[in-house]
């Protein structure tokens, strides 16, 4: 069975252990040292490595070290997706692939004491359930509670083998309750409209838990990485981590992140 799982934080290192099969890691970010207290399976000398290679490593998957986006999506052509993401953009994109493409998918969310867990196979989607609410906690502002991570990721295992045997799902898991879910006659992706998978929610993101954002855009990688003395397929530079796709900058605010981007990559 082929696992595209899209997050390497928290809930990922409370899940990616539990399961089996060909395994997909994708994730965007880093390991910081603030990172090390909640996501136990890094450690310090895994200090600015990429997160999805890391755990690839350690349990024999295939990473991808990128930011998920309308761009690349098809990456998630799987048996299951589990998303361990931190941001409602990205599971929104997740939503809308995998409804198009009848992939079953779970969604994963912790902040604080809350917790959640739904397998979206078809009868209902994300989108029929969650809205674009802005000014929500985060795990910044809210942390993470480790044991309801551990609880989380079981519910998770157990959905991973529901959704292999073909069995129905349960509905919304919430802080060891499961809540009946239907679909919404008025949600706009069971209806065949997916503005994320058509580019239309691009912007720059600031990583839940970090002091980095992440810019996208049109650069030319071997010139500047030429320029700025880097190596391989993606380099560090003072604040930043280049890739070839995209860059990661360490700021206090977006608008210092966009001053910075603009001094040393151009604009």
């Amino acid at each position: 069975m082929k696992i595209v799982v899209v997050g390497c934080g928290t809930t990922g290192n409370a899940i990616i252990p539990l399961l089996k099969g060909n395994l997909i890691l994708i994730d965007r970010d880093i390991v910081e040292e603030r990172n090390l207290s909640r996501q136990g399976l890094f450690t310090k000398k895994d200090i600015s490595k990429p997160k999805a290679e890391l755990l690839a490593k350690k349990f024999s998957a295939t990473s991808k070290v990128l930011d998920l986006d309308y761009t690349n999506v098809s990456l998630l052509k799987a048996d299951i997706v589990i998303d361990c993401t931190d941001n409602l953009e990205t599971r929104f994109l997740i939503n809308e692939y995998c409804s198009k493409q009848n992939i079953p998918w779970i969604y994963t969310g912790i902040v604080g004491k809350q917790a959640r867990v739904m397998s979206c196979t078809g009868t209902f989607c994300f989108r029929c359930i969650f809205s674009e609410v802005k000014g929500l906690e985060t795990c910044t502002t809210g942390g993470v509670d480790l044991n309801l991570a551990k609880q989380l990721a079981q519910v998770v295992k157990e959905e991973v083998q529901r959704i292999s045997k073909k069995q129905k799902v349960r509905g919304l898991w919430a802080n060891g309750e499961w809540v009946s879910v239907k679909r919404n006659p008025r949600c706009e992706v069971c209806k065949g409209k997916y503005s994320y998978l058509e580019g239309k929610k691009e912007k720059i993101i600031k990583f839940c838990g970090s002091s980095r954002y992440q810019f996208k855009g049109n650069f030319d990688f071997e010139t500047v990485k030429k320029r700025l003395h880097g190596k391989g397929t993606w380099f560090v530079y003072e604040d930043f981590y280049i890739f070839k796709d995209r860059v990661l900058v360490k700021a206090s605010s977006e608008k210092e992140a966009k001053k910075k981007f603009i001094d040393i990559i151009g604009c």
